[in-house]
Parts: structure tokens; sequence; C-alpha cells
């Protein structure tokens, strides 16, 4: 639970591990509240999300569009952090689509579809979609209950996924595995572990993960590094490695502002964000955080400390 530094815990976010046969396609499911106020905060660079607004209405700022939330509908994976406001009181389950689950369900190239507001047609078949649309109606007059609405939506990603040509999964998984090896991975290691040119290489890594290579090491390492300074007890011999992945303390804060909405101080345990349970393993498990040796410098098991 977020809690503002004055005690108080006007929002919360619970994680829900997603059912087993859906665990290589989803990092998490949850469900968010606000209480009887409004919000505003920024949403980190982040995968897709199957969306229902039970409750409350939202807006997310989209370059020059602002975008009002319905009562279903998908984020596409924001390749920058994005400005969001919640009129509450509010509730919000979600399902977070890692990249495997994203072209898997929707078979929608990133780089076309991203930083947007998607409505369930546009990603899920015609009966799917009216059956996402309809579950913010059903929680609210009774039908079910939080456990079965997300029951429901696991079972309509179930029903919308596809099988993957095992190409583009490869692409896929050795461009995860890629960007957890190291802050500063280099670009000829990923090029020779793909089965393709390096232009097919770069074409299809854009379409699955929106951005070229180049940028999403930028965008990971902004990442990695808000999460590690985000914990409340952090190596010195970390924090050194975080430091010399960026040019100097300015680029470092510019960077994760951009990536994730946030400087190193907002990032400190108690700073009050809603969305800071979204850079913990928790929310963003696609991509190991905890890579180039840091697991063992943080103990056996270092996600405890969030």
């Amino acid at each position: 639970m977020s809690v503002l530094p004055g005690g108080e815990a006007p929002h919360s976010f619970e994680f829900v591990a997603a059912p087993t046969d859906l665990a290589p396609y989803l990092n998490s499911l949850y469900i968010w509240r606000l209480g009887d106020e409004q919000l505003d905060d920024v949403l980190p660079a982040y995968s897709g999300q199957m969306v229902v607004f039970a409750k409350g209405v939202g807006r997310m700022q989209f370059d020059d569009e602002v975008a009002e939330t319905s009562d279903a509908f998908f984020l596409a994976p924001l390749c920058q952090a994005r400005n969001f406001s919640v009129n509450g009181p509010a509730v919000l389950f979600g399902a977070s689509i890692n990249f495997r689950g994203w072209a898997a369900l929707s078979g929608l190239s990133v780089h076309d579809y991203h930083d947007c507001f998607l409505q369930p047609g546009t990603v899920l078949e015609d009966g799917t979609a009216q059956t996402l649309s309809g579950l913010a109606q059903r929680w609210s007059a009774g039908e079910v209950d939080d456990a079965a609405l997300l029951d429901a939506m696991c079972d309509i990603i179930r029903r919308g996924l596809s099988r993957l040509p095992e190409q583009h999964l490869t692409v896929i998984d050795k461009t995860l595995e890629w960007l957890s090896s190291s802050f500063k991975p280099e670009l000829d290691d990923l090029y020779a572990s793909l089965p393709y040119s390096k232009r097919q290489a770069q074409r299809l890594v854009a379409q699955f993960f929106g951005q070229s290579p180049v940028r999403l090491v930028r965008r990971y390492r902004a990442v990695r590094a808000a999460t590690l300074l985000s914990m409340p007890q952090l190596p010195e011999l970390i924090e050194a490695e975080i430091r010399e992945a960026f040019y100097d303390q300015a680029h470092l804060i510019k960077e994760i502002r951009f990536f994730t909405g946030r400087t190193p101080k907002r990032l400190m345990p108690g700073a009050g964000s809603s969305i800071n349970e979204m850079l913990g393993p928790d929310g963003y498990s696609s991509v190991n955080l905890f890579g180039s040796g840091e697991s063992e410098q943080l103990g056996n098991d270092p996600l405890d400390d969030f």
C-alpha cells in the first residue's frame, strides 16, 4: 500500500499472482483502489495493460491529447512516462501483460500501437470484447466479486491468446535476456543471439517492444536504476554501478524522470507515490532488474526488501 508522509493511505495496490498457465504472458494481476479524492501522478514506461475501470474516471496525457478511460480498455505499452489523473472513489482491476503476452493476445505491432488507450474490440474478437466491456457493470451490480472479476479477465485472456511463431518468441526472449544482462549491454551481443540480419532484428525488436534496441537500453537502464534506488538499503557497490551507467547526476535524473516520471528523491521509501509499487518486482517482472551480480550483493532473496 502507498502511504503518504502524514500517515494517510488514500490509495492501495493489491497484486495477485497470475495463474500458472498464464504466467508466461502476464507480469501479474492487480486491484488498485483510491479514496474519495483526485489523484494526479505519473505512470512509468510500462508494458501493456488490460483494464476494467469498475468505479471512478481516469485521464491520461498522450502528447497533445488527453484520453479518458471507459469501463474497459487496453493501455498499449508505454515508451515513456505519462501523466494521469483519477477522480475517486475509484476501483480498477488490471492484468499487466508482458511483451510475449501482448504479441500473443493482440497481434498488434508495438511500433504502431503504443502510448494510447485501445478499445476492447481493437484487441479482442467481438464476443470476447463485449464480455470484457460488461464486467464493470456486473461488478457494480454485485453479480461478481473482486476475485470472480479477475478470474473472468483471465478467461478472456485465455480465449484471446494465439500461438506465436518460435522465431518471434526467440526475438522477444533473447531481447529480454539481453536487457537483463547489464546496465549497458552491447548491441552486437543482441544481434549475435538472433537468427536474423541486423536490419531484420531491429525491425522485429521495434515490432515487439515499440523502440529500437538503443532506445530500449536507455529505457530499461532508467527503470532498473529507479527500482534499485527505491530500495531502503542499497549496497555502495550497486549504487556506484548505477552512477557509472550514466554520464553524470544530471543525466541520471533526466533519464529516470523521462521513463518513470520520478526523481531519485521521489523514489525514496515513504515518498507517497501511488505508482512506486509498479517499479517493483511484483509489477514489473519481464526484465530481471537484478542482473549483473546485483542479486548476490543484495542477498539470497533481494525481492524481500520491497
